[in-house]
């Protein structure tokens, strides 16, 4: 045994008789971006120390965005750079596995899923310090409001349900994840912009950030600059870092060109302006993760955001709430009409929503949404953190039914599964947004259900140019997504260098209506001096191939696998068949054999509303750790059996395991529906798959009240004592009916401070229902304007109603007066 002082985490290792406590030996992370109008650069810098007197082997479970691209990994070793290279797994795993026996030190990143990557320093001599220095390239995305650049980047991984079925390598290594409340090393970031247009402001839901520079005035280019960074110098990382960047070219539709050698690339970064009557006959269903992990703050967002949602809906849909976890919920046996006694049941049921239904089984009420047959055109609306192993596999069941269904997806909390939410939007042709605790959660959700109600275009095509054939280019992805009014859609087409290029690219669809309308618009292509010079969209382009062949249902041929390996090994890239290998032809021998460490990801902020906590070992020498990734057990047919779960609480990880239920060993959970209906609407009825929730869960209910609507997660999570604004929107909202008008409630005068005779007065014989909502819809847009997005919908569902009455027009001029 030796003496050692140290700084930082550490992580207890379990020996044969006896704990060891020892510092984990990630020491730093720096991560640097830059965002150049749409598309982001971002880096990775690790640093890595071997305190110990024994070479030591890291493993580090890291995020990525999941449609970025890594183009780059640079080793450096006690002065050294190392040379990587791309190869198929096997070819590096054996690189790899040869440098660390010989006592030499290696370098290996491994593509676990699109969203995570496997990173493994091996054999790191006693003393020795190291950096990996990881780029990748990503899209940045529209925020909901429509005027901000969106750019987010994960920093931990959230812990996953791992379904029994799910016996994958990716959920082995998925289950292998440790976890500590402890940051795993500290972390320092910074963003540096470039915008067309001014830059008005940058700014973090996520992270207090400071503007280090900002340019007031365009470059010879013609480009406005920023850079900001964290307000202290290090932070934990415990969430992904949300950076918003507002200018006046955020909706603006571009190209972007790229040259190198052998192609030319066009990325068309097109926001489509959609002017579509939102009236469609429609099935909507929303589909609720209540699971374990949405406890704490994550349960109050989509509380809150279904309370705004149901209020938001149009009379003409049918619709229905179900809740999922380890069971499904279904609030109605079928979706029903939107009516005021439909309402009314399901204002009761999500007041009183909680996340008590154990483990995240999305997979089973998804299949059962999308296979159900339909009178009217269905669309799902999944709110989730998702936190799921087999998100591969829910996307694959979207991509097959969605020329039936659409699939609309908002990930809610500080770490949710960007791979399962936008991989469920973009398989299921729908839209993808996400909410973070500390932002208005209320645009997101009205932007979303607008998406959720649009009348699906027909005949999307884009020219690019009468000579631009398929023998002479390609389009990644191979077939025009849907488009949404005010939704950000990338397309990339890759031409010969003989090809001569466009001078613009224009792009049509035809909008469902009684009269033949068409939405078309027409982008110019930038001069010559224009074009970047490279291999950037190159690389994004060749991603963006390999994203569409992974989630295609041919996936796991050995032709499919060949395609997407060539295109890896061509442009350099990190795929599920490639890896990055780096190794050191110096050796280190030593006298004390290699020991394995891996570096725990921190829990989300939030995570089961921190609830967990409770079941860490105790922080001896600072030793804090709870491995909380768990899978479920097999569970007998019959319909209330239990399921079991493992929470494993040591600093290394255990296997992650299932016990068998008697007469059920090596078999999967019985996902059989069993549903006991009633014909009335106020019946909730439970379809069981094969458990009921594990009483872990039951006793770990949110602490957040079910009954009063609160305006924490739209507001920025401020707590005051007095009514705010969003309580009295959401109070309003509360009195609108299905078919559009406002009941006269006494909270209204309280609210908009007025006198109750003076509105009787105004009114005269008025028809009240038609006088109430008259004074709602004027007064929310005269005193709640910056809270439009929360009222929007039911405002056009008020005018709506209003329209068909007879509404004397001195009546609202005097009651204009009075709200002025």
């Amino acid at each position: 045994m030796y003496n050692m002082e140290h700084c930082g985490l550490i992580s207890v290792v379990k020996l044969e008789y006896r704990e060891m406590y020892i510092p984990v030996p990630l020491k730093g992370i720096k991560i640097s971006s830059q965002l150049v109008n749409y598309v982001a650069q971002v880096t990775v810098q690790q640093k890595y120390v071997n305190v110990e007197e024994n070479p030591i082997e890291c493993e580090y479970m890291f995020p990525i965005e999941e449609e970025s691209a890594v183009i780059d990994f640079k080793a450096e070793l006690e002065g050294r750079t190392l040379v990587s290279k791309v190869k198929p797994n096997a070819e590096a795993e054996k690189d790899y596995k040869e440098a660390v026996e010989q006592g030499r030190t290696g370098f290996l990143a491994q593509s676990v899923r699109p969203d995570m990557l496997q990173m493994k320093v091996g054999h790191l001599s006693p003393g020795a310090a190291c950096t990996i220095t990881l780029t990748y390239i990503m899209e940045a995305a529209l925020d909901a409001e429509g005027n901000k650049v969106r750019l987010t980047i994960p920093t931990t991984i959230s812990p996953k349900y791992v379904p029994y079925h799910d016996r994958s390598d990716e959920a082995k290594k998925i289950s292998s994840i440790q976890y500590d409340f402890n940051t795993p090393a500290p972390m320092s970031f910074s963003v540096s912009c470039t915008m067309k247009t001014k830059i008005e402001e940058v700014t973090s839901p996520s992270h207090d950030i400071r503007v280090v520079g900002q340019e007031e005035e365009a470059d010879a280019k013609d480009l406005h600059h920023a850079k900001a960074e964290l307000s202290s110098t290090t932070t934990d990382m415990d969430r992904d870092i949300v950076v918003l960047v507002k200018c006046a070219s955020a909706k603006s539709s571009i190209i972007l060109r790229e040259e190198n050698e052998e192609s030319s690339v066009m990325m068309l970064s097109l926001v489509p302006d959609l002017k579509l009557k939102n009236d469609p006959q429609l099935d909507v269903v929303f589909l609720i993760d209540c699971s374990g992990s949405m406890m704490g703050s994550s349960i109050k967002l989509a509380r809150d955001a279904m309370n705004i949602l149901l209020h938001s809906l149009i009379h003409s849909v049918h619709f229905n709430i179900i809740r999922f976890g380890s069971s499904y919920k279904k609030i109605f046996e079928k979706s029903v009409p939107y009516t005021d006694k439909t309402l009314k049941v399901a204002r009761s049921h999500m007041n009183k929503l909680e996340a008590d239904l154990g483990g995240t089984e999305i997979l089973s009420p998804l299949k059962m949404l999308l296979e159900e047959k339909t009178e009217l055109p269905r669309r799902i609306f999944v709110l989730t953190d998702g936190s799921v192993s087999n998100s591969m596999e829910c996307i694959k069941v979207a991509r097959r039914h969605n020329k039936t269904a659409r699939v609309f997806a908002l990930g809610i909390g500080s770490a949710a599964d960007r791979h399962l939410v936008k991989g469920l939007a973009r398989a299921g042709n729908g839209t993808s947004d996400f909410t973070v605790e500390g932002e208005m959660i209320a645009p997101k959700v009205i932007k979303q259900l607008k998406n959720c109600l649009q009348p699906s275009l027909s005949d999307v095509s884009i020219d690019w140019g009468k000579s631009v054939t398929k023998e002479n280019s390609q389009q990644a992805p191979s077939v025009v997504p849907s488009l949404y009014n005010n939704s950000r859609l990338q397309i990339f087409r890759m031409f010969d260098k003989s090809q001569a290029l466009p001078d613009a690219i224009s792009i049509s669809a035809k909008i469902p209506s009684d009269k033949e309308e068409k939405y078309e618009e027409t982008v110019k292509v930038g001069q010559d001096s224009d074009a970047l010079q490279g291999d950037l969209l190159h690389k994004m382009f060749a991603r963006k191939m390999i994203q569409q062949l992974e989630e295609n249902e041919d996936y796991g041929t050995e032709n499919v696998k060949e395609l997407i390996t060539e295109l890896a090994m061509k442009y350099k890239l990190m795929s599920k068949h490639t890896s990055i290998v780096a190794v050191d032809t110096k050796e280190n021998k030593s006298e004390f054999p290699m020991q394995s460490r891996h570096i725990p990801n921190q829990v989300p902020h939030g995570f089961h509303g921190n609830s967990m906590r409770m079941y860490s070992m105790p922080m001896a020498a600072c030793a804090s750790g709870a491995m909380i990734s768990w899978r479920s057990a097999p569970v007998s047919k019959n319909k209330m059996s239990k399921r079991s779960y493992l929470f494993a609480a040591n600093a290394i990880s255990s296997p992650s395991y299932a016990p068998t239920s008697p007469g059920r060993r090596n078999s999967e959970p019985d996902s059989s529906e069993e549903c006991d209906y009633d014909s009335s609407y106020a019946m909730e009825t439970d379809c069981v798959l094969g458990s009921s929730p594990p009483s872990l869960f039951g006793k770990l209910k949110s602490k957040v009240g079910g009954g009063k609507i609160s305006s924490d997660a739209f507001g920025g999570g401020k707590i005051n004592n007095e009514e705010s604004d969003m309580d009295k929107v959401l109070a309003l909202i509360s009195l609108q009916t299905a078919e559009g008008y406002f009941v006269k409630d006494d909270k209204i005068y309280s609210i908009l401070n007025i006198d109750k005779q003076e509105i009787k007065k105004i009114g005269g014989d008025l028809d009240a229902r038609v006088l109430y909502t008259l004074l709602v819809t004027l007064a929310l847009a005269k005193k709640f304007p910056e809270l439009k997005a929360c009222w929007d919908l039911v405002a056009d569902k008020a005018e709506t109603y209003l329209a068909k009455q007879t509404v004397p027009q001195d009546i609202k001029d005097k009651i204009e007066q009075l709200l002025a």
